[in-house]
């Protein structure tokens, strides 16, 4: 297939999201594509249904690209509840619908936009922000925080994995505890409670294991987000291991 004849068949995609019918359909077309300039042009759009799917599937894309675009929309005060979310979702970051912190954390020093993650120097300045001093090497980090009542919690840090868009992502989990069947469903729920990340099950050392999760797109990566997102990732995955194992052995 030829560019032009692409190009065509995705902007055929984009008019269909007009309609109810073929909305849903189109849209997931688009996002399988990675079709991530024609959904940037959706924000441009005076029909809001196109502007929310578009919001939505660079959300999903976690598309860096559309950092810039969707500020200008929360300026607008275009469907700020759905571009807070979808922000918060590619960046790391959350200042809700306040455009002007988003204005702010663009333009500030370690913005990271732009420019090719330096892992050692962005593990470097998050341990310094978390005030730990973080062990590994090359790719793979873990960081030990100290939590309230004389409890602690190692998360892990991977750089390097892509998701299936081909983008490069920063992996934050840590354990929980042994993956016990009966607590299936509830931490199921719980995922619906949480404002990011997931609990989810990771074989370690051969034995399956819940683990809190969570992932962010390297290239928009700081390491205030970054230290950020460990806090939030120590501080659930603790508060799971206590329930499961009543010790505090991770």
């Amino acid at each position: 297939m030829n560019d032009s004849a692409n190009a065509g068949e995705l902007q055929e995609l984009v008019e269909q999201l007009r309609e109810p019918k073929t909305r849903r359909a189109a849209r997931q077309k688009l996002v399988a594509a990675g079709a991530v300039e024609p959904l940037l042009g959706c924000l441009n759009s005076t029909n809001e249904s196109i502007v929310w799917a578009g919001i939505e599937s660079l959300q999903e894309l976690r598309a860096a690209e559309a950092v810039e675009p969707l500020v200008e929309l929360l300026e607008r005060g275009v469907l700020t509840l759905d571009v807070s979310e979808a922000l918060t979702v590619i960046t790391g970051q959350d200042f809700g619908a306040d455009a002007k912190k988003w204005r702010k954390w663009i333009a500030g020093p370690d913005s990271g936009a732009g420019g090719e993650l330096d892992v050692a120097e962005c593990v470097r300045r998050t341990g310094e922000l978390l005030g730990v001093e973080p062990t590994g090497s090359d790719k793979s980090f873990r960081f030990k925080l100290s939590l309230p009542r004389d409890r602690s919690q190692k998360v892990a840090v991977y750089f390097g994995h892509k998701d299936t868009q081909g983008d490069e992502m920063v992996v934050v989990y840590s354990e929980c505890g042994p993956a016990v069947p009966k607590y299936y469903e509830a931490l199921l729920r719980k995922n619906m409670t949480i404002p990011a990340g997931a609990f989810a099950i990771r074989d370690i050392a051969g034995e399956p294991n819940f683990v809190m999760v969570d992932a962010m797109v390297a290239a928009i990566v700081t390491p205030s987000a970054l230290a950020k997102k460990i806090e939030h990732i120590a501080s659930r995955a603790d508060i799971v291991e206590e329930g499961l194992i009543h010790e505090d052995r991770r």
